[in-house]
């Protein structure tokens, strides 16, 4: 069994590596659309088939949260077609998409999950909205979670979700 996983896993990499374009777009995080081949508005059950090739795949189902998400640390992604928190609903399309897979990169910046938010923050700019542990930058449709690390405040997980009006703030009054 060990013996065919690893077959399995050296044939995915030398298919990645066949192709550099295919290999890049589908490790791209494109913020507001997709992350890798997850794209937001696909199929949820879409979803499901592709975390396969990542390993196993656990539904995930609270009042807060619904969805599925390949269970293993630092390997696939999480899918979800309702997020309360931040008030999405898709009712059986991917709403909501997270990683904390370091293979996922940024198409502006090449950035990944175990960079400083430093440097997410000179690319994409002040964040718009937070909660916790989590920033948003709702008119991308970015979000990143965060916390301590050796470089100081690291990203630990980054999603996308359909970017979402931000409203102007008032200027400051000196």
């Amino acid at each position: 069994m060990h013996h065919h996983a690893t077959v399995t896993v050296a044939l995915a990499l030398v298919a990645a590596l066949g192709s550099s374009v295919a290999a890049q777009s589908s490790t791209m995080i494109v913020p507001g659309r997709a992350i890798g081949p997850f794209e937001i508005g696909m199929p949820l059950e879409r979803a499901k088939t592709l975390m396969e090739q990542y390993g196993p795949v656990e539904s995930v189902d609270t009042p807060a949260l619904h969805g599925m998400c390949n269970p293993e640390r630092g390997v696939g992604i999480c899918a979800f077609d309702r997020v309360q928190r931040l008030g999405l609903e898709g009712a059986g399309t991917v709403a909501f998409i997270i990683t904390d897979d370091t293979r996922f990169i940024t198409d502006t910046g090449g950035h990944a999950v175990g960079q400083p938010l430093l440097d997410f923050l000179r690319t994409f700019g002040l964040y718009t909205s937070g909660q916790g542990i989590e920033l948003r930058w709702d008119g991308r449709g970015l979000s990143v979670e965060v916390g301590p690390g050796d470089r100081g405040i690291t990203v630990r997980i980054i999603g996308v979700f359909m970017p979402r009006a931000v409203a102007s703030r008032p200027p400051v009054v000196r």
